[in-house]
């Protein structure tokens, strides 16, 4: 069970770290285009993505716990999670400019989307905080996880 869990939160740490490095390598013209088809109604990207994404915090949820967690931990680890989202997003307050706005109506998971893709380094300190805790789980997860 331990293997298993090591290795999804391998992987999960590794996209996380991969995501960041796209936000500031890869223009946003090609980050934009590539999101927009996400949330085109025909695609239906972002409910299979979050419904899978979500199966796999239960699954990593259950490993941890078959695999022994230690509750405090696990507490913080969570509540630090929460606050690290809200704080993000909290970053975003900035009026998009009319070339970087979607078009209207639109729902406000994809305006705040777009207002991501056009501006991350607004959110700097969090991207900061969430990459040197995952560069420390990555280094964690294969020095003591792995062997």
């Amino acid at each position: 069970m331990k293997i298993i869990l090591v290795v999804l939160l391998t992987l999960l740490t590794l996209q996380a770290l991969a995501k960041f490095v796209a936000w500031f390598t890869v223009p946003y013209s090609s980050r934009i285009k590539r999101m927009a088809t996400y949330y085109d109604k025909k695609h239906r990207f972002i409910t299979v993505y979050d419904t899978v994404t979500l199966g796999l915090g239960i699954v990593i949820v259950l490993l941890a716990f078959l695999t022994g967690v230690e509750y405090l931990s696990f507490i913080s680890g969570f509540i630090v999670g929460m606050i690290c989202i809200q704080v993000f997003f909290h970053r975003f307050i900035h009026v998009l400019p009319e070339d970087k706005t979607p078009q209207m109506p639109t729902p406000p998971v994809k305006l705040l989307s777009y207002a991501i893709q056009a501006q991350p380094g607004l959110a700097w300190r969090e991207i900061a905080f969430i990459s040197i805790l995952s560069v420390w789980s990555l280094y964690m997860l294969i020095a003591r996880g792995l062997f």
